[in-house]
């Protein structure tokens, strides 16, 4: 047999919460570990990072870029293997760390 359980609505407010020496809930505070982002006044392009690749490896270096997740987004120029990777000021210098250790990778500077 089931039993049924009822809830006493009239319990669920502040008062019961703190009569019952129950902490009431407040929200995260998880968020004040992160630094506050630093202000930029650019247009975000000049932290584009261009390169050259054989066209046929095009899915192999986006699946790696996408492996170092919020590193940037890759784009194809052309069919001739141009690409780029829409980086931020902050991931540039990893993303370039990580491209020039690929030997399938040219970047133009």
């Amino acid at each position: 047999m089931v039993e049924s359980h009822t809830i006493d609505m009239t319990a669920c407010n502040e008062e019961a919460y703190i009569t019952s020496n129950e902490v009431p809930l407040v929200a995260s505070r998880s968020l004040q570990g992160f630094p506050e982002p630093t202000v930029y006044t650019g247009t975000g392009e000049e932290s584009y990072l261009y390169f050259h690749i054989d066209p046929k490896h095009t899915n192999y270096v986006n699946r790696i870029l996408e492996g170092y997740e919020y590193v940037g987004v890759m784009t194809t120029v052309d069919t001739a293997g141009r690409c780029m990777l829409r980086c931020t000021p902050d991931t540039r210098e990893l993303a370039i760390d990580i491209l020039s250790s690929l030997p399938i990778v040219t970047l133009v500077c």
